[in-house]
């Protein structure tokens, strides 16, 4: 398995400082890691992109390990809907020209009037579902591979993420496994982990705290931390990951409030204790 670092790990850095494509590579660089995670949330339009990209990592002797979506298809308009099918493909346009090996792909945010009305959850379950084949389907024709992630709802369980796969039976369209994000639905991370493994492309490391919370049934929520310093097993879930033969990139996703350039240090020491 290799090491990546995802651009969001320094996002409120990127902006506040104003950080371009190639000052975001200089510092994975200078950080000792060899793999590189792009978002389109901090790049230029994707006419611009392509180039940014490969200039980056080809001038801080890089390697790219992926670039990320940032989509929701749970869009009730149908209007919306297109609008963010039209985004994403132009994206994967993108993917294809820099010749990513992955691209992490959303499925839909499922808030909480949707998860209180059956009829909302299965309308966001077949919009997301409705989306994605469109998608794969772009995939296909550009030799790109997806990687869905637990995120934002649907899917956020690994049983979730492993039915939306196989209902949509692309063989562009895989898994990212996020080790921390299962915790949102009250699942541990490295037993979402063994389920998934089998279809995971592409993997996020992060790290949550359990802190105590009535609110939700399993009697905890997470909260993110730095690697290493919260409750995910990432041994056990590396573990998991090599049985089912995974050998792709494991990219360090840090989100919590900690100054990110104290953070992402500490916790690029500890991924590196494992990889």
């Amino acid at each position: 398995m290799r090491k990546a670092i995802c651009q969001y790990s320094f996002h409120r850095t990127y902006e506040k400082k104003k950080w371009t494509p190639d000052r975001f590579a200089a510092q994975v660089a200078a950080l000792g890691i060899e793999g590189i995670d792009f978002h389109v949330r901090y790049l230029d339009d994707p006419e611009t992109a392509a180039g940014q990209i490969s200039r980056a990592v080809q001038d801080h002797g890089l390697v790219l390990a992926g670039l990320s979506m940032s989509n929701d298809l749970n869009k009730e308009n149908d209007v919306a809907f297109q609008d963010e099918i039209k985004s994403v493909k132009r994206w994967i346009a993108v993917a294809a020209q820099v010749q990513a090996p992955v691209s992490r792909i959303f499925g839909g945010h499922l808030e909480q009037r949707h998860r209180n009305d059956r009829v909302l959850t299965d309308f966001a379950r077949q919009r997301i579902t409705d989306g994605l084949e469109q998608l794969a389907a772009e995939a296909e024709k550009l030799s790109v591979v997806l990687g869905l992630e637990n995120h934002g709802g649907l899917p956020c369980l690994a049983q979730q993420q492993i039915e939306v796969i196989r209902k949509v039976n692309s063989p562009c369209l895989k898994a990212t496994i996020d080790v921390g994000n299962y915790m949102e639905g009250g699942q541990e991370g490295h037993v979402a982990t063994e389920l998934v493994a089998e279809h995971a492309v592409y993997v996020h490391f992060k790290d949550f705290r359990k802190i105590p919370c009535n609110e939700n049934p399993w009697g905890w929520k997470p909260q993110a931390c730095v690697l290493g310093e919260g409750d995910v097993d990432h041994a056990a879930c590396l573990i998991a990951l090599e049985q089912a033969g995974y050998g792709g990139f494991v990219a360090l996703e840090y989100e919590a409030e900690e100054d990110e350039l104290l953070a992402v240090p500490r916790s690029v020491q500890y991924m590196n204790q494992f990889l």
